[in-house]
């Protein structure tokens, strides 16, 4: 109420009261009636006229002001009643909305503009989502403002959002923007009304005019209803968005996933496509019948009294990998959810749900991959470890390897497979450390091991030690995989203690024979030809026992050479020395002196660079092994060359390229074999070609012996 209608209303009420206590007073005999009363009532008279006179006309003022206010009040209603009605904010269209609003508040409110502005995403500032200026009949868009140019301003929202600023330029809240927002568009005026969304200010609805302007209570609810249109209409996005998220859930799970849904009674209601093309059978095979048409009878009867008890008694999701069986009697795996579905005011079952996910290729690959370990368990020692090297797990073949039983090592350490003095020696303790920590980071170490049994019996292991990742390519465990070559070993140690007696054979060869071929014997047939003559040599009847013994001596010598090569190379940095040679000249000087030259046929076989005589001496024993294991009544032997390859050809009993890499082994003999000797001359003979660089390589004639092919260039 204004304040010159309360001092009239005050007055008028004072003279009322004069009056009534001086006529109250003379009619009761108080005071007598007098000059004086009868002037003061008069007075009073007088001076209550104009003040009802005045308090008539603003009653009669306030009554058109009502009527008015009612009628503008009418006009905000019947404009929220048809705002309420615009499709625009059911269909969650947000930024058509904003038009439609800041349009409306303009025309409805009489005021210059009106804006919608929302916080951005980390609320420190606002932005101008549509800003409609009634003078232009214009919208913009994009203006920021921000809490650290206006920290005034964004208090007043977050404490006290309905902000009410007749004259904005000096409202605490609002002055803020005097100088660089109100006085540079002329804005006199301000009401800014929250918009709430979920428990929270979301933005704000701001109303701006020109001129002064004193907001009316009907004014300000109009405004706060707008904006809760507009907070209905953003929560209208909202919900579009999520069943547009739901949907396109739906439409995914749909897609990658095999679903179908039953009745109370278990009866199939729907199934997806990829159930359809999984199973075999159409929607309509489906469609009523239960879903043992599925089952594979695989699982026991407990599963799906367990499924049942899951999803209906205790209201959870029941899981499991199911064997199924599709409509051509195949199986199929998949990992299954199923969901049971209750009236919400009820609670009363309404049916299932269940999505499938097609694992089986997956299982097809584990089967395959338990198969593979199954076969490695069958065949390999296979015991696992953690990183700290503790056993965790080890197989029938390795616990009957090492002699323990599985019991006795789980949870020991590996270091008892060790023996004692490989531990306690500093270097290879230090090796064995070494070992591990290459482990634990993942890297795969394969060899040759010595290792212990429970009886400290000492075993060697071709093992690999394999870190099995998780999916982050960090090693969990350790499978070692291994197979016994203590056979081998010790083999190849006998071998090797073969070889150091050959070596010493060797030598005693290169020195104590060298004297006895290369002196000794000649000078003592050069000595027994001095002092014996022809005559004496015909009366003798010696000469040809001499002559052979100098043929012999001759061919020994070449032999020793060839020997005296051969083991010249076990000489560390020792070259092969080569000469370019013709190879039919050095031959036919080598089986010369030789009791077979008569069964070899050497045809042209050119020029080679080769150490002739390691070269004589390797050709030399095809040829002699040729003769020897050879049943033929004519035995011979044909040599060739077809490029490059050299071919040593015989007629005898035959020898396929599998039998040649068995037999080329040192120290080997085939089962049966008649004949003597070590087995070493086809050994060193190849050796020998293999050391000039050239390929020997095996093939069985049919009917008619053996073909050594000798490759002479790569």
């Amino acid at each position: 109420m204004p304040k010159k209608s309360n001092i009239t209303i005050g007055l008028a009420l004072l003279i009322m009261l004069v009056f009534f206590i001086v006529k109250t007073s003379v009619l009761v005999g108080i005071w007598y009636s007098t000059p004086t009363t009868r002037a003061t009532e008069y007075i009073c008279f007088l001076f209550f006229i104009p003040l009802f006179w005045f308090i008539i006309k603003d009653i009669l003022r306030k009554g058109k002001l009502s009527i008015k206010e009612n009628s503008y009040s009418k006009k905000l209603n019947n404009s929220l009643v048809h705002q309420s009605r615009n499709e625009i904010f059911y269909s969650g269209n947000i930024s058509e909305s904003a038009k439609i609003i800041t349009r409306e508040i303009t025309e409805i409110l009489s005021v210059d503009r009106a804006s919608v502005w929302f916080y951005n995403n980390e609320r420190t500032s606002i932005i101008c989502q549509q800003l409609y200026v009634k003078a232009e009949g214009k919208y913009y868009e994009g203006i920021e403002i921000k809490e650290k140019d206006y920290p005034q301003y964004f208090n007043a929202l977050s404490i006290d959002p309905i902000i009410i600023a007749d004259n904005a330029e000096t409202h605490e809240s609002t002055s803020c923007f005097t100088d660089t927002y109100l006085k540079p568009l002329g804005i006199k005026s301000m009401l800014d009304v929250p918009i709430w969304y979920r428990g929270s200010i979301l933005g704000v609805i701001c109303i701006e005019n020109l001129s002064n302007k004193n907001w009316i209570l009907s004014e300000i609810n109009f405004a706060q209803i707008i904006s809760s249109l507009y907070s209905f209409g953003y929560s209208v996005k909202e919900s579009n968005k999520q069943k547009t998220r739901i949907k396109e859930i739906e439409e995914f799970i749909d897609q990658s996933n095999l679903v179908s849904k039953a009745d109370e009674n278990g009866k199939i209601t729907y199934v997806n496509k990829k159930f359809t093309e999984l199973s075999g059978y159409t929607l309509e095979e489906v469609l009523g019948k239960d879903h043992n048409i599925v089952n594979s009878g695989e699982h026991p009867s407990s599963l799906w009294t367990n499924m049942y008890k899951t999803v209906v008694k205790e209201r959870k999701i029941w899981n499991h990998v199911v064997t199924n069986k599709d409509k051509n009697g195949n199986f199929y795996y998949v990992d299954t959810h199923i969901k049971a579905e209750f009236d919400e005011e009820t609670g009363k079952l309404k049916g299932f749900a269940s999505i499938r996910q097609d694992v089986t290729e997956l299982k097809r690959k584990e089967t395959e991959i338990k198969n593979r370990m199954n076969a490695i368990n069958k065949s390999n020692a296979v015991i696992e470890f953690d990183l700290e090297g503790k056993i965790i797990f080890a197989n029938d073949l390795f616990c009957q390897l090492t002699g323990y039983k599985e019991s006795e090592i789980v949870g020991k350490p590996h270091k008892i497979f060790v023996s004692e003095e490989y531990l306690f020696s500093n270097s290879r303790s230090k090796d064995y450390k070494s070992f591990w920590g290459k482990l634990k980071k993942g890297v795969f170490v394969s060899g040759e091991f010595e290792r212990v049994t429970k009886s400290g019996k000492k075993i060697w292991l071709q093992a690999s030690y394999n870190p099995i990742v998780d999916n982050n390519g960090n090693a969990y465990k350790i499978m070692k995989i291994a197979t016994d070559i203590t056979e081998r070993i010790k083999q190849s140690e006998e071998i090797e203690k073969k070889n150091t007696y050959l070596e010493h054979a060797a030598k005693i060869l290169r020195h104590d024979m060298h004297s006895g071929i290369n002196t000794y014997m000649p000078r003592g047939l050069s000595s027994l030809e001095r002092r014996i003559t022809e005559e004496q040599m015909k009366d003798l009847k010696i000469d040809s026992p001499i002559k052979m013994i100098k043929e012999g001596l001759r061919h020994t010598q070449k032999v020793y050479k060839g020997v005296y090569e051969f083991t010249n190379l076990v000489k560390k940095d020792v070259v092969l020395n080569r000469a370019e040679c013709k190879l039919n000249e050095i031959l036919e000087d080598y089986l010369s002196a030789t009791a077979y030259r008569s069964q070899v046929i050497l045809e042209d076989l050119g020029t080679l660079s080769v150490n002739e005589a390691l070269f004589c001496t390797a050709i030399d024993n095809l040829i002699r092994n040729g003769l020897k294991y050879n049943d033929s009544l004519s035995k011979v032997v044909k040599i060739r060359r077809d490029e490059n390859f050299i071919y040593v050809e015989d007629n005898g009993r035959g020898m396929t390229n599998e039998e040649f890499k068995i037999l080329s082994k040192p120290y080997t003999r085939k089962e049966g074999q008649k004949e003597t000797g070590t087995g070493l001359g086809l050994n060193i003979c190849i050796a020998i070609l293999e050391e000039h660089g050239f390929y020997v390589n095996c093939d069985k004639i049919l009917n008619s012996g053996t073909q050594m092919k000798i490759k002479i260039s790569h």
